[in-house]
């Protein structure tokens, strides 16, 4: 088919199983093909083909509701929707989001950058269907990792008590979140894969033998839990299977009762380097070379990633002390732990898309006298602001935030910002916000944090490459550093934006200072200010920001 001229998913039912199957092999050649000039969430999507068309062929009607969890599975459905001329735009300014748009098509019914919000949103969708609005089938597609986290948990008990909506659940389970699954859901899924003989003994079974069927669905699936909170549970099934695909879509769809489907994919299905990929490095990846699966753009010599470098720091101090415990929720690779999880198994712990209960948790580690470090990024820090407010900077807990991905994050769109952290953060008693402008300031501001400390410590760098370590030097508590000497005009700044004014200035005659400490503020420097001009850049929200803490000042 020529895939660009793809306009609605209609045609998709005038098609053979088999001309079916050919489509999906062609969508695939074309994502491999565009996302490897423009990169984008990859794996995820490779997997996600043939249950997308499945989906469209019977969930067909104007009025269904097809919700994504999240929406970075959602490659096929833009195809399938007329977006595919599109993809040369792929997260890129006034383009193609990598997520789901309600602008972009009437087909995008939810909007999500984050996980496990698919299950509540589908609960508002039937709640709103019995009132009377025109609502036809609600269909969810959620990955295995997403389900394990508790908002997910809390809508499945919602739905499970109303016997009077009905909701179709396609668990798509390729034992992979971003990095591999952990925890005990992952291994009751992995339970129901190998126990493959349940779905020839449930042929045989007849069809009048109802109860008998559940005891065998529940013996074989050692009491699936997800059976037990009142919905019908099928599978596992192939998610490349369209044919098998479409009769089970079929059934949900004439059934009175919620259903779940099990469905079994493979991440990064037809490209061999992402379907040998078990750390995640594939799940999102920059533009690419197909043959080689190398990065077109090459880390610039004697740089490495903020992620990387701070990883590699942290690395450094945990191998003298035994006490430093690092959490990530479904993060290791992302945030540049990879080699830290391999020579360090014991102090990393990774706790599944689950940031509320990764931050209790290191609340917990701290009172017993460990040094718990959460790594995570900046637009899944805010998913776990009660418990930063009410079990870390409350009680004044010795807990170090390494803050990924903080400031502008361009091609992931407005989901996932990171300008969000420093406004919600900073009204929080006792807690400590800094900002390296390289690895060397980072260096010692973590050593600080893990051995003079005794609070919350928040440490933010961005998404972007950096000079490897040099030498690293103290940073005294609650200072900031004068780059240039104050003048009638002062830059203030903060992070890497820093030697980027510092060359912008050159000769000019302009103060320049590095604000490190974003709270507490340096008084002594902002005297010496007094009334000269001061212009304050940062990639933040400006309510809540450093220029509005040096205003209240």
């Amino acid at each position: 088919m020529k895939i660009n001229e793809i306009e609605n998913p209609d045609f998709l039912q005038n098609l053979s199983y088999a001309e079916l199957t050919e489509l999906a092999g062609e969508i695939r050649t074309f994502l491999i093909e565009n996302v490897s000039k423009t990169g984008g969430h990859f794996s995820s999507n490779l997997g996600m083909v043939e249950t997308t068309i499945a989906l469209h062929y019977v969930f067909n009607q104007k009025n269904d509701k097809i919700i994504f969890d999240v929406g970075h599975q959602g490659y096929t459905h833009k195809i399938l929707t007329g977006r595919a001329k599109d993809f040369t735009t792929l997260r890129k300014k006034n383009g193609l989001s990598g997520f789901l748009k309600y602008k972009e098509s009437i087909y995008d019914v939810w909007e999500a950058g984050h996980s496990s919000t698919s299950i509540s949103a589908a609960a508002g969708f039937l709640e709103a269907k019995a009132t009377g609005t025109d609502i036809g089938n609600v269909v969810v597609l959620i990955g295995d990792g997403s389900i394990q986290n508790g908002l997910a948990f809390s809508a499945l008990n919602y739905l499970g008590d109303k016997k009077n909506q009905k909701a179709i659940i396609i668990l798509n389970d390729n034992n992979m979140s971003i990095s591999r699954n952990v925890g005990f859901l992952s291994n009751i899924l992995d339970r129901v894969r190998i126990r493959k003989p349940y779905q020839f003994l449930r042929k045989l079974t007849p069809k009048f033998l109802r109860n008998f069927k559940r005891a065998i669905s529940s013996y074989l699936h050692g009491g699936n839990m997800l059976a037990s909170m009142g919905f019908r549970f099928f599978g596992p099934i192939d998610g490349h299977d369209i044919k098998t695909l479409i009769k089970y879509f079929t059934y949900a769809k004439n059934s009175e009762q919620s259903i779940i489907i099990h469905v079994k994919t493979t991440k990064g299905k037809g490209y061999e380097f992402a379907e040998a990929d078990d750390l995640g490095a594939w799940h999102g990846t920059a533009a690419f070379d197909i043959a080689t699966g190398k990065p077109l753009t090459e880390t610039p010599e004697g740089q490495i990633s903020w992620s990387k470098g701070i990883g590699d720091l942290l690395l450094t101090e945990a191998k003298k002390n035994s006490d430093i415990i690092v959490l990530s929720p479904a993060m290791i690779h992302g945030s540049g732990l990879s080699n830290f999880q391999k020579e360090l198994p014991d102090q990393i712990i990774d706790v599944g898309i689950a940031e509320e209960h990764c931050i209790v948790m290191a609340s917990a580690l701290a009172l017993t006298g460990k040094i718990p470090v959460v790594s995570i990024y900046s637009t899944f820090l805010q998913r776990a602001y009660d418990e930063i407010n009410h079990d870390i900077t409350r009680t004044n807990a010795h807990v170090i935030f390494l803050v990924d991905r903080a400031g502008i994050v361009g091609p992931d769109g407005s989901t996932h910002q990171g300008t969000f952290d420093l406004a919600f953060l900073s009204h929080l008693p006792n807690i400590v916000i800094t900002m390296p402008k390289d690895l060397n300031e980072a260096a010692a501001l973590l050593h600080y944090a893990l051995y003079q400390h005794q609070g919350p410590f928040v440490i933010r760098y961005p998404r972007a490459d950096i000079s490897v370590l040099e030498v690293a030097s103290s940073v005294p508590f609650g200072t900031w550093e004068i780059i240039r000497p104050l003048a009638d005009i002062n830059f203030i700044c903060y992070g890497p934006a820093v030697s980027a004014f510092q060359d912008a200035i050159g000769s000019r005659n302009f103060g320049l200072i590095n604000a490190r400490y974003l709270k507490p503020l340096d008084i002594n420097i902002l005297r010496q200010i007094g009334k000269r001009k001061l212009v304050v850049y940062e990639e933040v929200q400006r309510l809540g920001g450093l220029g509005a803490l040096i205003m209240d000042a």
